[in-house]
């Protein structure tokens, strides 16, 4: 049996390869949409994918099903899905619709389904055999988001009305339909650490069964209400796209291609008519270039492994996006995140970058930035007219662990919504673990017309390591 795991920093998604080498058959499961990095790695091994297999509707990133077998032509290639979640939770474009213990065989290697509701209704995990070790017990099992190593997936995603009903079939996959699988049996999750489909997850990215039942605190019997509340405790705000992923990967998403979106270069003139005409307008640079100039309205979000969450907070899908890059290499990178969370409309990237922009004549924004040492000045000899408000714009649990006395608690993705909290007559410190979070927050700030917003650069880590004070 060959078995392959890639794993997309960010968003932290682990998605498979299963092979066959006696048949050269090869199953991928829980593919995201840039698919070329399984067809390659199929190819390496002497491999053809004949199957594509989901162990639920995804929340966080969209399906890469339909992408992955239209690059085959849409011949020889079957999408496995789930019907155990009723017609309401079952793929559109599933070509074969699977329930508890329905099977895929590759040759001497198979994958069964088994129906672990509680992430999602419909929620299957999948037992691969090696039928030339043993017929009678997997080898291994592909969790999806019910277990994680660590943890296991939130019931909490499909709003309160749901929650109750998903915690208990939660509560009972864990605890009746792990309990037919041997210690042994090695476990292998759709995410790790990072990923807000769980709040206690490692960054290792497998375990057996024995281990979790033996460490694993969600894996501890309870009874349910004392476990369904020790479960819920602490987590994480869920971003509001993760709605609009249900709906998108329900219903089947548009088939992009092999050519990314965003190839188009844009005169400065040019993104000034498609901003007036409603764009979006994402800055990838630094946050440093960013504070020293942008575009008037642009939301910043630095170009690393978490784009692809902050964009999906932050960014609406009904607007087109138009990038503002370093250099336009840069572009392959910030589209694949971008398409990764169903933001496909990329009409293309500034040409020039903001030296353009401002050579052409173009008004630039800026956003003051403010060192630790110098943001504890302020707060000490302002009076309360232009005392500086701090937005602490971590997690609470970041914020409950540690803050500048005074500091509001607002997370990055909800400043929008929670604007009117803040007051318009007085400068606004945006504060993070390091600055780039508050960068982010800034940028919207700014974009929701407030003008005395300075970044903390360096966050509560530059805070600390001045020595100045923190409360819990």
């Amino acid at each position: 049996m060959y078995l392959h795991q890639r794993f997309v920093p960010g968003l932290a998604i682990a998605s498979y390869i299963v092979g066959d080498e006696s048949t050269g058959r090869a199953a991928v499961v829980d593919p995201t949409r840039d698919v070329e990095p399984y067809i390659t790695a199929a190819d390496e091994q002497g491999l053809r994918i004949t199957d594509i297999l989901e162990t639920h509707v995804h929340a966080d990133y969209v399906s890469g099903s339909r992408e992955l077998k239209a690059r085959f032509d849409g011949v020889g290639v079957t999408i496995h899905a789930s019907g155990a979640g009723g017609a309401a939770w079952t793929p559109a474009y599933a070509d074969r619709v699977v329930h508890h213990r329905d099977e895929v065989a590759l040759g001497q290697v198979r994958l069964k389904a088994l129906h672990t509701p509680g992430h999602t209704p419909e929620h299957l995990s999948w037992a691969v055999y090696d039928d030339s070790r043993a017929s009678d017990e997997p080898w291994l099992v592909l969790t999806g988001d019910f277990l994680f190593v660590a943890d296991v997936g939130r019931p909490d995603l499909l709003g309160p009305e749901a929650q109750r009903e998903l915690a208990h079939q939660l509560y009972a996959s864990v605890f009746d339909r792990l309990d037919t699988l041997p210690d042994y049996v090695e476990v292998y999750p759709g995410h790790g650490a990072g990923s807000l489909c769980g709040k206690a997850m490692s960054r290792r990215m497998s375990s057996t069964l024995g281990y979790e039942r033996r460490f694993n605190a969600a894996l501890q019997w309870a009874g349910e209400k004392q476990w369904t509340a020790s479960l819920l405790q602490g987590m994480p705000p869920a971003p509001p796209y993760f709605a609009r992923m249900k709906r998108v990967n329900r219903d089947g998403p548009p088939v992009l291609g092999p050519v990314l979106p965003g190839g188009r270069a844009l005169e400065p003139a040019q993104v000034r008519e498609q901003i007036e005409t409603g764009a979006q307008v994402l800055d990838v640079r630094s946050k440093e270039a960013f504070a020293g100039g942008h575009v008037p309205g642009a939301v910043h979000i630095a170009l690393d492994d978490n784009l692809a969450t902050w964009a999906g907070w932050v960014l609406s899908d009904e607007r087109p996006i138009v990038l503002v890059l370093d250099q336009p290499a840069q572009r392959e990178q910030a589209v694949t995140q971008l398409v990764r969370v169903g933001l496909d409309d990329v009409r293309g990237h500034l040409a020039g970058g903001i030296d353009a922009w401002q050579t052409a004549g173009f008004a630039v924004a800026h956003v003051q930035t403010v060192s630790a040492p110098e943001l504890a000045a302020r707060l000490a000899a302002s009076d309360n007219g232009d005392r500086p408000v701090v937005v602490d714009v971590r997690t609470e649990a970041e914020w409950h662990s540690g803050h500048v006395p005074g500091s509001m608690s607002i997370h990055a993705g909800q400043i929008e919504q929670r604007i009117d909290e803040l007051p318009t007559d007085r400068p606004i410190a945006v504060m993070c673990g390091s600055g780039q979070r508050a960068s982010v927050a800034a940028s919207l700030l700014k974009r929701a017309g407030r003008e005395q917003v300075m970044n903390v650069l360096g966050g509560l880590a530059a805070w600390r390591a001045a020595g100045l004070e923190t409360v819990q």
